[in-house]
């Protein structure tokens, strides 16, 4: 396997190993834990895979507990997503997909992003095809946004849930993240009464590097507010009023970010507007 930590691919502190038709990187100072999992061979992840139940973000994911209580890992497979996921499944050309996701996670966290903890990759043949899983830190406690929107929480919740996660959603841009597949179920939320905590989810295809400019934020952002029409979840995330609490967490006082992301907003409408149509012939 080349170098990734010289490519620029992992960040420092990870550990990078092979064995024929296997490759992995995993968090240097839990390696011995992983391993001792069976995270870092395809069997192993494999069989930790077969119990995977849940959503988070676009797979299911298997909860594995580390050895002497370091912790949970939260494991799930790298899939196609969009019009190739039915098709393809998790069947890539290449191997590289899972270690660019936590090179990005690992970068953005460090730049002060909410993103989980990234832990390992590992990518292993079967046949002409690669297969892999990627392992982050399990958040205990948590669950998607459109989960905790489709529960109906009370109306203060919800309002500190949109607040929460508009402030989320702007420490991982001005971190440097350009999500490219920003939707409510790529939200992890853990509830508090008054300050739930969110990360962002799902970095595939994801980039870290200068924040992103105001016309790709409220592309991002629209995104998200189309995932809301799509899931059903509009009215539950409380509509217009609740569009712009998010907003108003979001750009956080800045007038010159808010207006350059209001310039955008009836371009974006007619976007949602023809999506609308989409969801409604697919309903």
């Amino acid at each position: 396997m080349s170098d990734l930590a010289a490519r620029g691919v992992l960040p420092p502190g990870f550990a990078q190993g092979q064995a024929p038709g296997l490759r992995f990187a995993a968090d240097a100072a839990l390696r011995p834990a992983l391993e001792a999992a069976g995270l870092l061979d395809a069997a192993g992840v494999r069989a930790h895979l077969a119990d995977a139940a849940g959503a988070r973000g676009r797979a299911p994911i298997a909860v594995v507990p580390l050895p002497d209580g370091l912790g949970q890992v939260a494991l799930r497979s790298v899939r196609h997503g969009g019009w190739l996921g039915p098709l393809l499944g998790r069947a890539l050309a290449t191997s590289e997909r899972p270690f660019a996701e936590l090179g990005v996670t690992a970068r953005l966290r460090a730049a002060g992003a909410p993103v989980p903890r990234p832990l390992l990759a590992i990518a292993w043949r079967r046949g002409a095809a690669w297969h892999a899983a990627l392992g982050t830190a399990f958040v205990e406690g948590a669950a998607d946004a459109a989960a905790c929107l489709a529960a109906t929480p009370p109306p203060a919740h919800l309002r500190a849930l949109l607040a929460a996660a508009g402030r989320a959603v702007r420490a991982f841009h001005d971190a440097g993240g350009s999500h490219p597949d920003l939707h409510v179920g790529n939200l992890l939320v853990r509830a508090r009464d008054d300050a739930p905590e969110v990360w962002i989810l799902d970095l595939d295809r994801a980039t870290a590097g200068a924040p992103p400019a105001p016309r790709e934020r409220m592309a991002q952002l629209m995104r998200l507010v189309r995932s809301l029409h799509k899931r059903g979840l509009w009215g539950a995330a409380g509509g217009e009023r609740g569009a712009l609490r998010f907003l108003h967490a979001y750009v956080a006082g800045d007038r010159a970010l808010r207006r350059a992301l209001l310039a955008r907003l009836p371009a974006e409408r007619r976007r949602l507007a023809r999506h609308a149509l989409l969801y409604r012939r697919a309903s």
